[in-house]
């Protein structure tokens, strides 16, 4: 496929930004720019997926790139399915979490003409340097494509080893107003003041690619490896001068992989002579060998919030995951980041492999023992799901719990799979419960945590949180079906205009009020 005809345009299509940054094609952009490859993004869900595509087609470009995590994959299959009937002959490559574990299958429900495996910088400009130049793309390592009716696959490709050699990431390609006021994002959709605060202005710095653990649930494409702290911290500085940020969001999957990372990052945060705060990532079993003086130095130079998965209450569940911790050492650790004054935000899967309900009874135990530890303590809850290239995902196919790759996108992606509240449902019974236990649990361990929360903050807070929902409600409704419809017009912007200063100040005395309402 030739596509060296005429001044085009590398076309990356992001999802929609929210509540996070798209780093990854961020740095894919920031990757080809270096290599002076026109490049523009576009962004799914700003418009419908016809309008999308005629946006695609309208950019006149060179190839087009799409990719994100396994969820995305059926509607991107469907955006390149819309873009192939209207404009069969520009070159489509996916990549990402939803390619990598299982690319040849990923190519073939897509519809797209070449996949990328792994890391995307390096391979994604061999491959576009291959088609300008008309070169036999079977020579490029890391991509799958189609060959006379066959998909080949040519194996791993390149990955930058040395991250401090990352591009600087081009943001005039992402409208600042989108990623850069997060807490403003939180507080008109999900309010956590706790952790996320109207005014935070907040940058994202990624330091790191894959995680040395091996939990049975995750995937990592690549061998971890990480940017130094001085390289980082750089990075957070001229960030926090460009755009007045007051808030880093180190966003690796696993920030403080070992406790000499931990105070490397303390160490150079503390030379910045920068006042702002951070969230960031750990496992339990790392911060267990955190030592108390610099769990409160990490709190010292700013660090707001930390991430961490409990995923199971169980000690026997906890093994089998492979968290490398029990469940005394999670509440231990609570206790001790709650004594720090570090805001920690978990997680707790229900439908592990081999669980029973007297595991999920211990989940919800320790819920109960870290609620009333720190009742600000911010829960997720999930059903357990085997995503391709996990340990699990391997389980479920070569024990026949399901058959294929398209097995299991089709169970996942059916309507069957999804909850009436719009909730993923389960794709396979990994546990020893039924499915309706299953279920049955996941509501169960969600109503404790509510109540734990309601008992610690007494019924002024819980009537408080419904008209705070009420109100982020009606501003959704003034904001879609009057504000943007009047606002390109001169008097309608000027309302507008005036309407968001009266909301602002509305939304930072609801978070105040929030705020007071949960000192315990």
């Amino acid at each position: 496929m030739n596509i060296n005809s005429g001044p085009k345009k590398i076309v990356l299509i992001s999802r929609k930004i929210a509540f996070t940054f798209p780093l990854s094609f961020a740095y894919l952009a920031g990757y080809l720019m270096e290599k002076n490859e026109p490049v523009e993004i576009l962004f799914r869900g700003n418009d419908s997926p016809l309008k999308l595509v005629d946006k695609i087609i309208a950019s006149n470009p060179l190839i087009v790139g799409l990719g994100g995590l396994y969820p995305e994959l059926k509607e991107i299959g469907q955006i390149i399915q819309l873009l192939k009937t209207k404009a069969p002959d520009i070159p489509v490559v996916i990549g990402g979490q939803m390619v990598s574990p299982t690319p040849e299958f990923a190519l073939e429900i897509t519809g797209a003409d070449y996949g990328v495996i792994g890391e995307g910088e390096i391979i994604l400009h061999e491959l576009i340097t291959a088609l300008k130049n008309n070169s036999d793309v079977s020579t490029l390592q890391g991509i799958v494509f189609k060959k006379n009716g066959k998909i080949i696959n040519t194996g791993p490709g390149k990955y930058i080893k040395d991250l401090d050699t990352l591009p600087p990431i081009p943001y005039k390609l992402f409208p600042e107003n989108e990623w850069l006021h997060i807490g403003k994002w939180y507080a008109h959709n999900f309010p956590q003041p706790i952790f996320w605060k109207y005014r935070d202005r907040v940058v994202n710095i990624h330091g790191g690619r894959g995680c040395p653990f091996i939990c049975n649930f995750c995937y990592h494409h690549s061998k971890p490896r990480y940017r130094s702290i001085k390289n980082m911290l750089d990075e957070a500085r001229n960030a926090i001068d460009q755009f007045n940020a007051n808030f880093i969001y180190f966003s690796d999957d696993l920030v403080l992989a070992t406790p000499k990372r931990a105070l490397e990052l303390v160490d150079g945060i503390k030379a910045m002579n920068l006042k702002f705060d951070y969230s960031l990532s750990a496992r339990f079993d790392v911060l267990d060998r955190i030592d108390n003086q610099l769990l409160l130095e990490l709190k010292q130079t700013g660090c707001r919030i930390m991430g961490l998965g409990i995923e199971s209450g169980s000690d026997k569940v906890l093994k089998e995951i492979g968290k490398n911790c029990t469940s005394d050492m999670i509440l231990a650790n609570i206790k001790r980041l709650t004594n720090a004054g570090i805001h920690p935000t978990v997680s707790i899967q229900v439908g592990q492999f081999n669980e029973t309900s007297e595991d999920v009874e211990k989940s919800i135990e320790l819920v109960k023992k870290t609620m009333r530890v720190n009742p600000n303590i911010q829960y997720a809850f999930t059903i357990t799901t085997p995503f391709p290239g996990s340990k699990l995902y391997d389980h479920i196919i070569s024990s026949g719990l399901l058959k294929s790759d398209q097995d299991f996108y089709k169970r996942y992606f059916s309507k069957e799979n999804i909850t009436q509240s719009g909730d993923w449902n389960q794709v396979t019974n990994l546990s020893k419960m039924s499915h309706e236990e299953i279920i049955y649990y996941l509501k169960k361990i969600n109503t404790v945590y509510k109540d734990e929360q309601s008992s610690a903050f007494g019924i002024i807070f819980k009537f408080f949180e419904s008209i705070n929902g009420l109100f982020i409600k009606a501003n959704k409704f003034l904001l879609i079906f009057i504000f943007n419809r009047v606002k390109k017009y001169k008097a309608g912007y000027t309302l507008w205009r005036i309407y968001e200063k009266i909301i602002e100040r509305i939304f930072i005395t609801l978070e105040n009020i929030n705020l007071y309402l949960r000192r315990t």
